[in-house]
């Protein structure tokens, strides 16, 4: 047997070039900012969600997770902020992963929401996203024992509050 060697040899001006993140994009339009977790508390998710000892395991300039005792397994709920990022990708995959998704308006603002419907549990995943410009938000909620309350009166309820904790 003869080992076959794939050849990655060349110089650099062969390869071409590759944009770095570094540069700005031109004629980007930022929405608002949101401040850490979209200015939503630990207190106000377990609030909303109804699901006790939820723990922010994430915590990012652009998102966070709460997860039922740290944990993967069960309940998760995040958010996200998608800088310079276009939402109709985001909607294509919901498209095409979701039981249903539909366009929504919150204060004021379009986007789309998505419903996944579970054999066993019924509607436990609803996410929305919600455009600013050239920027989107995007809520997700996942239930994964019952009772739980509608995720996707959670979900808008997070979003409307996240919109108005914009600035």
């Amino acid at each position: 047997m003869i080992p076959v060697l794939a050849a990655c040899g060349g110089s650099e001006s062969d390869s071409p070039e590759v944009p770095t993140t570094d540069t700005p994009q031109q004629g980007v339009s930022h929405g608002p900012f949101f401040p850490e977790c979209a200015g939503i508390s630990d207190e106000e998710i377990a609030k909303q969600t109804e699901v006790p000892g939820l723990v922010n395991t994430a915590k990012t300039s652009v998102g966070c997770q709460w997860l039922s005792g740290g944990s993967i397994l069960g309940p998760h709920f995040s958010f996200t902020w998608f800088r310079g990022s276009p939402i109709g990708r985001e909607r294509k995959t919901e498209e095409l992963s979701r039981t249903s998704v539909e366009d929504i308006n919150i204060e004021g603002h379009d986007g789309f929401i998505a419903e996944n419907e579970d054999l066993t549990l019924g509607l436990s995943l609803c996410e929305i996203g919600i455009q600013f410009d050239d920027d989107f938000i995007e809520w997700s909620i996942s239930y994964a024992a019952k009772p739980f309350p509608d995720p996707c009166d959670v979900a808008k309820e997070l979003t409307r509050q996240s919109i108005v904790n914009s600035k």
